[in-house]
């Protein structure tokens, strides 16, 4: 897999899940990539993810940050 194609895959997990409902409530950098935790707020279901592709670290980040300029608007 190209280094292209695994940061869409980890891109796709990410989306899905917002997509799904799921809001990012944790994360944790280790040297293995970021482990990112999601919580649906509907169902209390959680999800754990692991991003190791620079990349898709930095889309996480970002879209973290909206996420908490959102809830305290």
């Amino acid at each position: 897999m190209s280094s292209y194609d695994a940061f869409l895959s980890e891109k796709r997990q990410v989306d899905d899940l917002v997509k799904k409902g799921y809001i990012m409530t944790a994360s944790k950098g280790t040297l293995d990539g970021d482990v990112v935790e999601f919580e649906n707020k509907m169902t209390s279901d959680k999800k754990t993810i692991r991003l190791t592709h620079p990349d898709s670290r930095k889309y996480f980040t970002t879209l973290y940050i909206k996420q908490q300029e959102q809830m305290t608007e």
